[in-house]
């Protein structure tokens, strides 16, 4: 048996049994209201049981319970006993570990108790008379967090307030009641022995006052009184002028005889005793007033009574016609039912079409609805209940209906018998039909939508999107804080929100966070968050929208910028691979990327650069020279997307040889050179996946921005080595040059001779010089020297260069100029235009323009055009280089052609018109 309260909470059972009588609570109907405080108090600490117990000598009895079936259990059972001698919520982690409450059959048997916290409810005069309390059936080692504790707290004071409601209700009508018969016993005193009596002696000039009037002057019984000395200056001076009139009135035997006037008695220091009504009568004897006698009756309360009950009634004569609601007063007893004037304004009911009973009301109430309410209402009113609320359809003088809400309060005598119930109705048709509007785009909305409570973080109310959204049920939502779906990493942040919020905070605020969905996946939401007052109420709503794949492509874009940024200050295909594989592994969360190129000697693929996440380095060698059948694929040019290499059919045969590779989803993307397989691209993830197409295009970009660098940096490369070749065979011709010169000048005797023989041996040797570049005779085909020249920029993609025209024999000098020219327009391609990029194409056409004469004769013109296309956009250049000098000028200072560039938005037109003849001359 569990243990029972000590002796000094045992001692206070007296004091306590008092107060619930105060109360009057025990073995009273469930009520909304404590229901409510239990539903709170376990979404506050999320337990599933929840209870609002009271303690008497006996037993403890629910007045709201919330996951518990039974209405009460003995003393043997409770553990919110232990809470009477306490000021602060009593928290046990562990009920079966705890001495006072290990025994109790709620822990030992069903249905298993292992955690309680409870907050004490104690009355104003510091009487402990129960707890609120939650319980689990799951120890909870942290207990309750201090914002849970305090909630739990500020709740039992919330339930406390009730109870006092509720006693001052009950105290109230106890008031009323006795008030009631107070009322009689003193009409009935006043008529029998309450009035007082004066006598005025005017013969005499002698004045008697009995008790009852010298109570009300404030006169003692043996102190003489007298109309001078006692009478007119107990009465308050701005009524004795009155009154003294209306006596002297009274006693003038001609007049009416008779004193009616009500005054204010004061204290002899001036203070005022009571409003008194005076009656009084002359007594006459042939026509001799002989004496005057009458009554004093104290009216204090009666005028303030009616003061107050005046002011209430015109506070309630503008309430009633200010306001849009029905208000109605039912007399239960009489069955007679007052309405005010909005049943005309609202419903068109005017007064003389509306019969002043219940009957005419529920006669009004739709037929399907009619039969609930008059139940209901009659529970309440034959019950002990107090309120009754309602909503219902109720017909409008013209026969349509509208949506209303109903509320009453009973009026009931000392014995609880039902006297009046006074209510209101609202009109919520308008309202419905709005909300019910809100309902439907509410529910409709392509984003998530959550309504939360701004001090808890308690998601009230969601939409199906954000159930999407976060991949979970409503119920998984719908009375949790949402604070759950937060990262932990991002607690900081959703923290000082929700300090804002619970501050009260008035916001309308867009911001981007993360969540964790129910499945453990983050994603990023955008969030619409506004918090605005409602009535008295502060509500919050967030309106959510995934963004995760906008981040992603941000991200990836981002990753491309830095990309190019990077790639253009490469200097080797070391670094160039390096950077792609270390960008490709960051940005998208992979275990393995890489660059890899195949060795000319041993055809093999040689790893230049890898990046790992937590993996052992690849580079110097590649696991695919053990995989046949990727290889074969790889080289027909397909790009291979593996979601899971082992549960690949096409890749069985190789599975085995990626064991311990860190790799089960793969994408790599071939590298070819004339429809030759010479590099490699990949990206490994150490977990099967499936690769979004995003994902797989951003691949394919880091490739094509990596083969394109790669050649730019060949091109590069094979310029540099033909300059240094240039270079070395100038200077051989310089020294021949100067060799010749100083030979032919040596001993001269004749200038003329000299001068020919000196011109003529250093012609043989520019022939010499231009059979040395192009390696053949003293001519070449125009076709073979522009391919020549373009030679290195042929990656073996189809129609990647189009040349096209007639054929031409063009001279050295000529050949000398336009091979220059077409390298020069080739590189510029390489580095910014069509050769920068897969794709690209680049067309070089020329035509022959006839003479006069209308044959191809040494006077037609040649028209050579260059054509870039599929590109990235061009640019204009803001300076022109040494190149592009050479370009416009070369060949008109070699053969007098024209040359003229246009940096057209979808890539440059070169435009190189010569004559014929300079290009055909041989010398």
């Amino acid at each position: 048996m569990s243990p029972l309260p000590d002796a000094s909470v045992a001692a206070g059972f007296a004091e306590r049994r008092a107060a619930l009588a105060r109360y009057g609570i025990l073995d009273t109907l469930p009520e909304q209201d404590f229901d409510d405080a239990v539903a709170l108090a376990a979404q506050l600490c999320a337990a599933p049981t929840a209870l609002v117990s009271l303690v008497t000598e006996d037993r403890q009895w629910f007045k709201a319970r919330l996951g518990f079936s039974a209405p009460e259990t003995g003393l043997d059972r409770s553990v919110c006993s232990h809470t009477l001698g306490l000021r602060d919520v009593l928290i046990i982690p562990d009920l079966a570990a705890d001495d006072r409450t290990r025994t109790n059959p709620l822990v030992t048997g069903a249905p298993g108790m292992r955690f309680y916290a409870g907050a004490p409810l104690i009355t104003p005069e510091n009487v402990a008379i129960g707890a609120l309390c939650v319980l689990d059936v799951v120890p909870r080692p942290e207990g309750l967090s201090p914002a849970q504790k305090a909630g739990l707290a500020a709740l039992a004071r919330s339930v406390m307030t009730k109870f006092e409601l509720r006693r001052a209700a009950l105290s109230r009508r106890a008031e009323i009641a006795a008030l009631a018969e107070s009322e009689l016993r003193l009409r009935l005193a006043v008529e029998a022995t309450g009035i007082g009596t004066f006598d005025y002696d005017l013969t005499a000039n002698t004045l008697r006052w009995d008790g009852r009037t010298r109570a009300l002057f404030g006169v003692g019984p043996d102190v003489p009184v007298s109309y001078e000395g006692s009478f007119l200056p107990r009465i308050h001076p701005e009524d004795r002028a009155r009154t003294d009139a209306a006596v002297r009135a009274a006693l003038d035997p001609d007049g009416p005889g008779r004193f009616d006037c009500e005054y204010r008695t004061i204290a002899s220091d001036g203070t005022v005793l009571h409003r008194v009504a005076a009656r009084g009568a002359l007594v006459a004897e042939e026509g001799r007033a002989l004496r005057f006698v009458g009554t004093v009756r104290d009216v204090t309360a009666q005028r303030a009574a009616l003061g107050a009950l005046a002011a209430t009634e015109e506070r309630l004569r503008l309430a009633t016609r200010a306001t849009n609601d029905a208000i109605w007063d039912w007399d239960l007893v009489a069955d007679h039912v007052m309405w005010n004037e909005a049943l005309e304004v609202a419903y068109g009911w005017t007064p003389e079409t509306v019969e002043p009973t219940g009957r005419w009301w529920l006669d009004r109430i739709h037929p399907d609805d009619r039969a609930r309410i008059e139940a209901d209402i009659r529970s309440v009113i034959d019950g002990t209940g107090h309120d009754w609320r309602h909503e219902y359809r109720f017909r409008r003088r013209d026969g349509t209906y509208a949506e209303v809400f109903d509320r009453g309060s009973m009026v009931r005598d000392a014995r609880g018998e039902p006297l009046r119930m006074i209510g209101a109705m609202l009109d919520l048709t308008e309202r419905n039909r709005v909300s019910g509007q809100l309902r439907a785009v509410f529910e409709g909305a392509n984003v998530g939508i959550v309504q939360i409570d701004p001090r808890t973080l308690v998601a009230l109310e969601v939409n199906a999107k954000l159930c999407t959204i976060w991949g979970a049920e409503e119920s998984d939502i719908v009375g949790h804080s949402v604070a759950k779906w937060t990262p932990l990493e991002d607690t900081d942040e959703r923290d000082r929100l929700h300090r804002r919020l619970a501050a009260g905070e008035i916001m309308r605020e867009t911001l981007e966070k993360r969540y964790r969905r129910k499945d453990g996946r983050l994603i990023w939401g955008r969030v619409n968050l506004v918090s605005q007052v409602n009535g008295d109420a502060l509500l919050t709503t967030a309106m959510i929208e995934d963004i995760t794949e906008e981040k992603r492509v941000e991200t990836r874009q981002r990753a491309l910028i830095e990309l190019g940024d990077r790639l253009r200050d490469a200097s080797d295909a070391a670094e160039v691979s390096g950077i792609a594989a270390a960008i490709l592994g960051r940005t998208l969360g992979l275990s393995r990327a890489g660059y890899s190129a195949i060795e000319p000697a041993t055809g093999r693929f040689r790893i230049e650069r890898d990046w790992t996440d937590g993996a052992s380095s690849l580079a110097g060698s590649h696991p695919l020279d053990l995989v046949p059948a990727t290889m074969a694929r790889l080289r027909q040019g397909e790009i291979l997307v593996i979601a899971d290499v082992a549960a690949d059919p096409a890749l069985a045969p190789d599975a085995t040889s990626y064991a311990g590779l860190l790799t089960r989803a793969q994408i790599k993307v071939p590298l070819l050179r004339r429809s030759e397989l010479v590099g490699l691209l990949f990206a490994h993830a150490a977990e099967p996946r499936t690769w979004e197409p995003g994902e797989i295009g951003f691949v394919r970009e880091v490739a094509d921005r990596v083969w394109a660098t790669l050649s730019r940096l060949q091109a590069e490369e094979q310029q540099r080595v033909l300059n240094r070749e240039l270079s070395h065979r100038l200077k051989n011709t310089l020294t021949m040059a100067q060799a010749i010169a100083s030979q032919t000048l040596r001993n001269v005797t004749d200038v003329g001779s000299v001068k020919e023989a000196l011109v003529a041996r250093l012609v043989a040797l520019g022939k010499a010089h231009d059979i040395l570049l192009s390696g053949e005779g003293e001519g070449a085909g125009l076709e073979a020297v522009l391919a020549g020249a373009l030679a290195i920029h042929d990656d073996g993609e189809p129609d990647r260069i189009r040349l096209s025209g007639p054929a031409i024999e063009v001279g050295p000098k000529a050949a000398l100029s336009l091979s220059l020219m077409i390298h020069e327009l080739a590189t510029n391609a390489a580095k910014y235009g069509a050769f920068s990029v897969p794709g690209g194409r680049v067309g070089l056409e020329w035509t022959i323009e006839t003479g006069p004469e209308g044959r191809a004769g040494p006077d037609a013109l040649v028209r050579m055009v260059w054509t870039e296309s599929g590109g990235p956009p061009v640019a204009v250049p803001s300076r022109k280089g040494f190149g592009s000098r050479l370009i416009e000028r070369g060949l008109s200072g070699a053969v007098g052609g024209e040359t003229r560039t246009d940096y057209a938005p979808d890539g440059v037109v070169c435009r190189i018109t010569a004559p014929l003849g300079g290009l055909l001359e041989k010398e």
